[in-house]
Parts: structure tokens; C-alpha cells; sequence
């Protein structure tokens, strides 16, 4: 009975996935002069346009693409990769001026640069991005590399260009009222390292001159006094508030609300006595907190009980012994 060629093909495609066969041809492939044969038939122009054509078959890519994503091929990838000469091989094409200009034009493409932008900020993102990056700044050279880089006007200008863009402005003031935020400054210069470096920074002479002329100057001054002027009043309005039920700032005692400078900050208990209050003293509480230092702390400790606002003639009239740490006219008509 005669073959057709389609029965010839098929009965050799069959006979081709026996494991003799594949053993067979392995063999053969394996002798010194098929490979010489096989190596010189490859250098071929012809040969080298024909293998072209046939990658570039959407066939061939898509059986290509299924052997690569292949755990088997994946794994004999990986073993060939982690040979020390490919390792060296490897090193020495990365490192030579053909590779660094291919790479550089291929991120140059607007598709690859969005592409890197987008993985770059998710890897950044991850846990294992941030621990590589605290690792990487906490090397000495990339530390000192660091440190003069920002040493240099370029970089100031472009830090202070950066921080004055209105949408920069607002996402750093959206962060820094976060809760989590704040606890975590609050957490931070608390810790003895902290204090010693900022009292190390404090005590250089070059910076104690710097400090002393910049408060010398009229323009710190009266920065300064607007600065303390809006904390005494945000105080001010606070406690008038919870405890006055005022909106403008008032004495608790007579209801004095004329002029501000009329007003004054008293300590319910005493001023020494508080020292002994567990809950003020948890917070960082001390007597020796005095003037803008203790609207501070107060402000940082989200007010605090244990505070008024009295004028200065209740305050002075309370603070004298005899009266008991009360104003004599408490509860009373003051005119």
C-alpha cells in the first residue's frame, strides 16, 4: 500500500518522539565533526536570515514565550546564570561601554521611562525597597557622599525651590498634622540622642554666633513677638472656650474680656504644686516651663487640664497666701 506524504510526515514525527530516537540523535550531535559542521553551516548569511525569519513568526514567539515561563526552564536558567564564569562573563558585558549605551537609549523611550517610573515607586514602596534604602544610606561612604552633595548651592536652591511649590506646601502640612506624625516627633526629641545632638549642635561656637546675630537682627525680633503674640492667643482661646464657654478670651473669674494684655495663664493648683500631679508629670510636665516654653509644651500635649485664664487682678489676688489660692471675690460681682 503506497503512503501519502501526510502519513509519511506523520509516521516520521512519531517515530521522532521515540526515546531511542532522541538518544540516537543526541549521540550523533554529540561527535566532534557533526558539531564542527553544525557550527560552520551556522555562521552562514543564509542560514542567519532564516533563523531571523523564523523567530520573528508570531508561531514561534508563542512557543517561545510558553518554554520560558516554563518552571523547568526557569530553573535551568537560573543554575546556568549561577556558573562563576557566566557570573564573570556576565560582569564584564554590563560593564562595557556598548551595553551602558544601549541601556541608557533603551530607558531613554518615553514607554520605558513611564514603565520605570511606575516599578520604581512601587518597589520603593515595599518593605523590601525601604530596607534596602535605610541600609544603603546608612553606609559610610554614601553618607559622606550625601553630606557633601547637600552641602552644595545647587542642591539648596533645588531643596528650597522644591519645599515653596504650593502642591509640595500643602502635602507637607497634611502630614505633619497627622497624628502618627506628630507622636512620632514628639517620640523622636524625646530620646537622649536626640537632646545630646541638638545640645552638641547648640553649643558650637560658629552656630552660637550665628544664633546670637540672627536674634540681633529687627526682622527675627519682630517675627519673633507675632510668632509668641499667635501661640499666647490660640492658648488663650482654648481654655477660654472649654472653660468660659467664650469664644473670645476671657477671665474665668470675672468675665474681663477688653484687652489681652489684660488677661494672664494661671495654674489651677499652683504653679510648684502641679509637680506633684501624676498626669502633667507623665506628659513632661515642669514649674521650671515658664513664658512662649510652657504655651509650647502645652499646645504639643493637646491642653492639658489644669489650666485658666484669669486677669491679671484675679491672678494676683489669688496667688496671695491668705486667700487660699482662690480670688477673694469669686463668685462675686468684681465692680
Amino acid at each position: 500500500m503506497v503512503q501519502t506524504d501526510e502519513e509519511r510526515k506523520a509516521k516520521r514525527k512519531e517515530s521522532k518522539l521515540k526515546p531511542e530516537y532522541k538518544k540516537k540523535q543526541k549521540e550523533y550531535s554529540q561527535r566532534p565533526e557533526v558539531k564542527a559542521r553544525a557550527r560552520k553551516r551556522q555562521q552562514t548569511p543564509e542560514y542567519k536570515a532564516k533563523q531571523k525569519e523564523r523567530r520573528q513568526s508570531p508561531e514561534y514567539k508563542a512557543r517561545a514565550k510558553a518554554r520560558q515561563q516554563s518552571p523547568e526552564y526557569k530553573a535551568r536558567a537560573k543554575a546556568r546564570l549561577q556558573r562563576p564564569e557566566n557570573i564573570v562573563k556576565e560582569k564584564a558585558r554590563r560593564q562595557s561601554p556598548e551595553y551602558k549605551a544601549k541601556v541608557k537609549a533603551r530607558l531613554q523611550r518615553p514607554e520605558n521611562k513611564a514603565k520605570l517610573k511606575i516599578s520604581q515607586k512601587k518597589y520603593h514602596q515595599s518593605e523590601k525597597g525601604k530596607a534596602n534604602n535605610r541600609e544603603y544610606a546608612q553606609r559610610p561612604e554614601n553618607k559622606a557622599r550625601a553630606s557633601k552633595r547637600q552641602q552644595t548651592p545647587e542642591y539648596k536652591a533645588k531643596r528650597k525651590e522644591y519645599a515653596q511649590r504650593p502642591e509640595n506646601k500643602a502635602r507637607a502640612k497634611k502630614l505633619e498634622l497627622k497624628p502618627e506624625t506628630k507622636a512620632k516627633r514628639k517620640a523622636r526629641q524625646q530620646s537622649p540622642e536626640y537632646k545630646a545632638k541638638q545640645k552638641e549642635h547648640r553649643e558650637r561656637p560658629e552656630n552660637k554666633a550665628k544664633q546670637k546675630e540672627r536674634q540681633q537682627s529687627p526682622e527675627y525680633k519682630a517675627k519673633r513677638k507675632e510668632e509668641i503674640a499667635n501661640i499666647r492667643l490660640k492658648v488663650l482661646q482654648v481654655y477660654s472656650k472649654r472653660l468660659s464657654k467664650s469664644d473670645i478670651p476671657c477671665c474665668r473669674c470675672c468675665g474681663l474680656n477688653s484687652h489681652l494684655d489684660f488677661l494672664a495663664f494661671d495654674h489651677i493648683a499652683g504653679r510648684e504644686e502641679m509637680n506633684s500631679e501624676p498626669e502633667l508629670v507623665k506628659l513632661g510636665y515642669s514649674s521650671e516651663k515658664k513664658d512662649v516654653h510652657l504655651l509650647n509644651w502645652i499646645i504639643e500635649n493637646n491642653y492639658p487640664k489644669g489650666f485658666q485664664v484669669l486677669c491679671t487682678s484675679c491672678n494676683f489676688a489669688k496667688s496671695i497666701k491668705r486667700n487660699n489660692n482662690k480670688c477673694p471675690l469669686e463668685g462675686k460681682p468684681h465692680y
